[in-house]
């Protein structure tokens, strides 16, 4: 079977568990695992048997970056099928939901869906660090895995078009949604860089596909319009020169020794 693995993370959270996946997988099928980007049209997504998603959720909905490439995706003339996953911090929401319905507009089959419960990306700069859950995936995560993964190499017994169940918490998240996304939208204004720290490396600059770091001299410019918040650039400044507040200035960061170690637990579990 011809699997791909197609992903959209911020930190690393989402990256992480698509790897995991890929790994478990590949020794028994071909798979194939990617960042989205425009490669990955129809045509391309056609030539495999089994299509695999994962994104975080972002205020109880999967990821803009995630939900602009589906709805730029043509819909498939003979039905695909796909697996779907998310990460979260604190609650899922309906985003599972929400993307397979996205997916079933495109003429895409849902076979089964997962989510897992992983390290905020936000909460960890926004709040104390003593909150270590913040810091944790899921204690049962890697049986999640296992089971998700299993359920993925056994696609050809799946028919039904699964679509999740509607979360009944979402209409209290609703109630305060609105003044989330106003929150961090005051964030993503207050976003800069220390020039004092920056060594105008553009790691930044590199790795953000919206684009919101623009290469400059004496350092990048930010251009919030682009922005998603995922907070990629900021876990990932090797100088954490990228903040939105001083209060998070000294905060620990998901960065690649946070991934590394986190990567060993998962293999070791």
């Amino acid at each position: 079977m011809k699997i791909l693995i197609l992903y959209h993370s911020g930190a690393g959270n989402t990256r992480l568990l698509s790897r995991w996946i890929c790994e478990k997988l590949s020794g028994k099928h071909k798979v194939e695992i990617a960042h989205i980007h425009s490669k990955y049209n129809k045509e391309y997504l056609q030539n495999f048997d089994l299509l695999v998603f994962g994104f975080p959720t972002h205020h109880a909905a999967p990821s803009l970056s995630m939900t602009e490439y589906i709805h730029h995706l043509k819909s498939f003339e003979t039905p695909a099928k796909a697996f779907i996953f998310t990460t979260y911090g604190l609650y899922p929401g309906n985003s599972l939901r929400i993307f397979a319905k996205m997916l079933n507009k495109k003429n895409i089959k849902v076979l089964s869906y997962q989510k897992f419960r992983s390290p905020a990306t936000d909460g960890v700069l926004l709040f104390s660090s003593k909150l270590r859950f913040m810091f944790r995936f899921e204690k049962n995560i890697t049986n999640k895995l296992h089971s998700f993964t299993k359920e993925i190499s056994n696609a050809m017994e799946l028919t039904k078009n699964l679509i999740p169940p509607y979360q009944w918490y979402v209409p209290l998240n609703d109630l305060i949604k609105p003044f989330g996304i106003k929150y961090y939208e005051n964030l993503k204004y207050q976003m800069h860089i220390i020039p004092a720290l920056c060594t105008n490396c553009n790691l930044c600059v590199n790795i953000c596909e919206r684009k919101a770091w623009k290469e400059n001299d004496p350092i990048p410019l930010f251009r919030r319009e682009n922005c998603e918040f995922c907070l990629e650039c900021v876990h990932k400044c090797p100088t954490e020169a990228i903040v939105f507040s001083k209060k998070m200035q000294k905060k620990p960061r998901l960065n690649k020794k946070f991934y590394s170690k986190a990567k060993a637990e998962l293999k070791n579990k």
